[in-house]
């Protein structure tokens, strides 16, 4: 005698797993071992650089990026050459990390790492 079997759809294996209710009912009688740990949100990190004198500063601004921490940089107190050499290589390691480059006010930088989300808000016209 020849006996036909079924193969269960692609929906029919999805609802299966859905709606496997005698897993979960047989895990909360098993006794647990371990105590439910609740995990608190991760936090960012953003570092605030008010004045970035030396290219040692500029340094530690793009190992910082590197570790996905949001750099501002006020560049105001550095000597014209050297805010052209720090701008040239954070633009360089802010390249090479896929991140964020927005300049806040003359000579202040905003940059963030690629996972986060910069949203630039259009200017308000200022009533006299």
């Amino acid at each position: 005698m020849e006996e036909t079997i079924a193969k269960p759809g692609l929906f029919s294996r999805i609802a299966g797993l859905v709606n496997r209710q005698d897993d979960f009912e047989d895990d909360l009688d098993a006794p647990t071992s371990a105590p439910l740990r609740v995990h608190s949100a991760h936090r960012y990190s953003i570092t605030v650089r008010r004045q970035v004198v030396s290219f040692q500063d500029a340094v530690a601004a793009a190992d910082g990026l590197k570790r996905g921490e949001q750099q501002v940089l006020n560049l105001s107190m550095a000597t014209s050459d050297l805010r052209e050499k720090i701008k040239d290589f954070m633009c360089g390691v802010n390249y090479a990390a896929e991140g964020t480059w927005e300049e806040l006010g003359e000579n202040v930088f905003l940059l963030a790492p690629a996972s986060a989300f910069v949203e630039v808000a259009p200017a308000t016209p200022r009533s006299h």
